[in-house]
This record gives C-alpha cells, structure tokens and sequence, in this order.
C-alpha cells in the first residue's frame, strides 16, 4: 500500500505508476555514470546494427542483452541507494551487498558484450562501414561531434549537455 503523504488520500492511476517509473529511469540516468554509460553503449550498437544487416532474431538478442544491462544496472543502483540509506557508516554486510549488486551489473555487462560481438563480428561490414563514415564529408563530422556528445553525457551528465548550449549570464 502506497503511503498516504503520496497519493493524499487519492487512488494511483496507471499514469501514476508509469510516471514514477520514468523519474526514477531519468534519476539514475541523470545521478549514475554507469547509467550514462550503459545507455550510451545501448544507442551505439543498436544504430550501427541497423548498418551492419542483422537479422529480426539478432536485433533481439541485441534487444535483450540491452535490457538486462540496463536493468541490472537500475536494481543496482536501487540497492547501492537503500543501503546507503540504512546504514550511513561502513558495515561489511553493506559493503558485500552492494558488492553483489556491481557483480551482477558486470556480469549482465560482460554477457551484453559476448552478444554484441558475436551479432556484430562482420569484418568486412565493420570496415566498409568505418570508411563510408570517416571519408564522408557530412558523416565524419557528425560522428565526431556525437561522440562528443557523447563523452560529455557520460562524464558530467545531462546537465553537462546542457551548459554546452547555455548562455553565460551578463552577455
């Protein structure tokens, strides 16, 4: 039962509920690196897929292993949360659990990756793919500047992205 200092005597709708699920995706991507990280790696391989000509049944897998990471990643960050919260100095038992948690990221991460090389080990599509992409007078700038982009989202975050585009006050 949801406690009343939420809901103020009202009944949740499914609204509701999608609603704080998606604050609590936008904390963890806004508040975790790992997150940023996870979710960036995500966008990568699931663009260059569609380039490289895999199938409905591989974009699947790469689909799942996707999913898995990324939630492992928010149970983790869940847990690292509500122990913090519990128990403000260091305790062993703590410490193990939240250990627990980063293993089963790194598992899921390790697993992700096994996938995406094997759907994605194309050689020959790998390379014809990077030369039409760093010869190419449009897509090698816009490359880079994305991955800039990128590199800024996963290091500062959100927030980072968005004091790019930010006007300095006084000016």
């Amino acid at each position: 039962m949801v406690p009343d200092w939420k809901t103020k005597g009202k009944r949740r709708t499914l609204a509701d509920s999608f609603g704080d699920a998606a604050r609590g995706i936008l904390f963890a991507v806004k508040t975790e690196r790992s997150m940023r990280i996870h979710v960036t790696a995500a966008v990568y391989v699931l663009f260059f897929a569609r380039f490289l000509g895999v199938s409905r049944g591989e974009y699947a897998a790469l689909l799942l292993a996707v999913a898995l990471v990324i939630t492992a990643e928010g149970f983790n960050t869940a847990i690292e949360m509500l122990c913090d919260y519990a128990q403000k100095s260091y305790n062993r038992f703590i410490g193990r659990t939240k250990d627990i948690a980063a293993g089963a990221v790194l598992i899921s991460a390790v697993f992700a990756a096994f996938v995406g090389v094997t759907v994605l080990w194309r050689p020959r599509a790998l390379w014809a793919l990077a030369v039409q992409i760093f010869t190419s007078p449009l897509w090698c700038p816009v490359f880079l500047v994305v991955t800039a982009l990128a590199l800024v989202f996963i290091f500062l975050g959100p927030t980072g992205i968005a004091g790019l585009f930010e006007r300095k006050k006084g000016r």
